[in-house]
């Protein structure tokens, strides 16, 4: 039944819309004694609250929350993923009454994390006896935050063990160790340890606590820095910078890049890296790989881009552009190894597992010169002597492959036709997105340049 709300209703609290911003956060409807009625999470504030005063007709459980209401308050957050976390936060402290009589019934979430001696989290309707974090109205946006967070800090949602790594462990999202039946080295203390860090992190961030996460990572990392354990403190700081961009831009609900993709789906992109992997000679599947591309017109204006494909799939977040700045003549080998030295110069970027360019021979050693004094330092830090990160390269006129593992030390060529689909169809894939990122960002530039000056003021 639909119950009409009268105007004086609708102007009491549409005077106090205006003030609210159009940014994500949290709003709280409140009564005349300041008590909690209804608390809600919105991408854009604004927005979120006007929509309550859209119809003329409404719930009967609206119209009582309206009715009752007389203040609007807010709290602007740096994501919608904090906005997230602070409504189920609160929600649990005050337990406002329309919270519970709004949801026409469906269930909250909660995050349930299981007590073995890897904890293992998953969603779950009925939190039971079991710790858990909660609630959270928003089930798409909850699995979202979660995927997000797994990316950085891998955790284990295997209900069983099992003899061989899970297809978590290959795309990057499960440590491996902690589902593994009798693992070879066994279970060693500080894997153990770093696992239940995680854990630890991921209760935390869920319960709010994001700037403590951040705090304890860093001072962690600046502890392994004095060890001189640069490997576990490359690892540290990779998480912090991840983290930090995490919640200054994330869109959970509407983010492009996260898209659910099918279990057949996903199995295939792993068996094409497996495959890759194995005829490459790579030490093991790559899980980030880095393409480059160069596009200019005989020299001028010349840019160069590089696209990252993240477990097979691109990861447009980690786009990143380059103008040339050390020639004005064509010289696209010049041009590749300048953007990979200024590339690697960005120590807080990850390290890829394997890089793709477009070349033949020439290229691929100016890759090969220009990123090797870079592998000697970081093979210092690391105390890897053998840390080298393998090149493959495109010759697209003859359609050939090379990569610098392969024998003869020229590294190939492999005619592309005869490489299996998968393999082949990733190649051309991170190829032509190399290219499609570089000419568009050229024609950016070029447009920019043929605009008349007072257009650019």
């Amino acid at each position: 039944m639909a119950y009409s709300l009268t105007e004086h209703m609708n102007d009491k609290l549409k005077n106090q819309i205006q003030k609210i911003p159009q940014s994500p956060g949290i709003y709280i409807f409140k009564d005349k004694k300041g008590r909690f009625l209804y608390i809600g999470k919105a991408a854009n504030l604004r927005n979120r609250v006007r929509q309550y005063f859209k119809y003329k007709t409404v719930g009967v459980y609206l119209k009582f929350l309206i009715d009752e209401a007389t203040k609007i308050k807010f709290k602007t957050t740096d994501s919608e993923i904090e906005a997230l976390i602070l409504e189920s936060r609160l929600i649990k402290e005050h337990q406002p009454k329309y919270n519970i009589m709004l949801r026409d019934d469906k269930q909250y979430f909660y995050v349930v994390f299981t007590k073995e001696k890897f904890p293992k989290i998953f969603i779950k309707h009925n939190p039971e006896a079991r710790e858990y974090i909660g609630p959270f109205t928003d089930g798409t946006a909850l699995k979202t935050t979660l995927r997000l967070l797994r990316r950085i800090l891998p955790y284990c949602t295997c209900k069983k063990p099992h003899n061989n790594f899970c297809l978590n462990y290959h795309i990057g999202k499960c440590p491996g160790i902690c589902c593994i039946k009798n693992p070879e080295s066994g279970i060693r203390n500080y894997e153990l340890r770093f696992y239940r860090r995680n854990i630890k992190a991921i209760k935390d961030i869920l319960s709010g606590k994001k700037n403590s996460v951040v705090q304890k990572l860093k001072k962690e990392l600046n502890q392994s820095a004095e060890k001189q354990d640069f490997e576990n403190a490359i690892k540290l700081r990779n998480q912090v910078e991840k983290l930090e961009r995490t919640f200054a831009n994330a869109k959970i609900i509407h983010n492009s890049y996260f898209v659910i993709r099918d279990s057949k789906s996903i199995e295939k992109e792993v068996a094409a890296l497996k495959e890759l992997a194995k005829i490459f000679k790579l030490s093991k599947v790559p899980y980030r790989i880095e393409g480059y591309d160069i596009s200019n017109i005989q020299g001028k204006s010349a840019v160069g881009a590089m696209v990252v494909f993240t477990s097979g799939q691109p990861d447009k977040n980690e786009y990143r552009k380059f103008r040339i700045i050390s020639k004005k003549t064509p010289d696209d080998t010049a041009m590749l190894k300048e953007i990979l030295i200024r590339r690697f110069n960005h120590q807080e970027w990850p390290y890829p597992n394997l890089i793709f360019i477009d070349g033949g021979k020439g290229q691929l050693n100016a890759a090969r010169a220009a990123i090797s004094n870079f592998e000697f330092l970081i093979s210092k830090q690391t105390q890897n002597s053998k840390f080298k990160i393998p090149v493959i390269s495109l010759a697209k006129g003859k359609n050939e492959v090379f990569a610098t593992t392969l024998n003869p030390p020229a590294g190939g060529p492999l005619p592309l036709k005869k490489l299996p689909n998968g393999v082949k169809n990733l190649i051309l894939n991170i190829d032509a997105e190399a290219h499609r990122f570089a000419i568009n960002y050229y024609r950016k530039l070029q447009r920019r340049a043929a605009l008349p000056r007072y257009f650019l003021r």
